[in-house]
């Protein structure tokens, strides 16, 4: 189980105060007893968010719409999560770990990185993963000015330290995949993709009253996945450059 859903299950007693009414809805919830239940609760809140967030926008997640999706009281609900936002949290943590599974799924065999050619066709298979996880993108938009503000910082600790292990992991696979030769470059090449993701996305997803303005005056409206692809080629021939460079000098 990871640490940040660790996490959240050692806190659960720390959520509220006071007497709740309990129904029978809440006493058929209330039987996970055992740490594998209470994960697969937790997964389930994290579904349920999740299927809200396609549905809607980060608007229509509130509590009281998350337990009625998963089918609980909201003072239930408080003895997996602190906030909305902390379930945000989790739920973004979740999409980067999705990613790093799918990473450790690439051939390095389908990489040529010897050639500007074999980069591109790596920068696609990248962003066509990326783009398959929204929430890394949706959330990562939200992540330090809204999120990263209504939690507790004992659970924002926890998932940094989290961020920071599956970071690593991510850059020692891509020195392992050949796409960079230093773990330092590969690092920084992480860090930079999210803080793009997190500027791409809401400028490529745009709410229904920008989508209007902007097929009034014209405005371009770029595609998500080809906006990733252009960052990261640039990105990856970039690097290559400069360890050419640096080997030349």
């Amino acid at each position: 189980m990871h640490s940040a859903i660790n996490y959240k299950l050692r806190c659960a007693t720390c959520q509220g105060g006071g007497r709740v009414t309990v129904t029978e809805e809440d006493r058929t919830y209330q039987r996970a007893r055992t740490r594998e239940q209470k994960n697969q609760r937790l997964d389930g809140i994290l579904d349920a968010t999740r299927s809200i967030l396609d549905e809607g926008s980060y608007h229509d997640v509130t509590l009281s719409a998350i337990a009625e999706r998963v089918g609980c009281s909201r003072a239930n609900l408080s003895h997996y999560v602190g906030s909305k936002e902390e379930i945000l949290l989790l739920l973004y943590i979740r999409s980067l770990r999705e990613i790093l599974e799918a990473m450790k799924g690439i051939d390095p065999g389908s990489l040529d990185v010897s050639s500007i050619t074999g980069l591109e066709a790596a920068s696609d298979a990248l962003a066509a993963m990326l783009a398959s996880h929204r929430d890394f993108g949706r959330l990562g938009a939200l992540l330090t000015s809204i999120i990263e503000t209504n939690v507790r910082l004992e659970c924002l600790v926890e998932c940094k330290r989290e961020i920071i292990g599956m970071m690593a992991d991510g850059s020692s696979l891509l020195v392992e995949r050949g796409l960079f030769d230093e773990l330092a470059d590969s690092t920084r090449f992480l860090m930079d993709l999210s803080d793009y993701v997190a500027g791409l996305y809401p400028a490529t997803h745009p709410l229904p009253i920008q989508r209007a303005a902007c097929k009034e005056t014209g405005y371009p409206i770029l595609s998500y996945e080809e906006s990733l692809r252009d960052f990261l080629t640039v990105q990856l021939v970039g690097y290559k450059v400069l360890k050419e460079k640096r080997d030349d000098s």
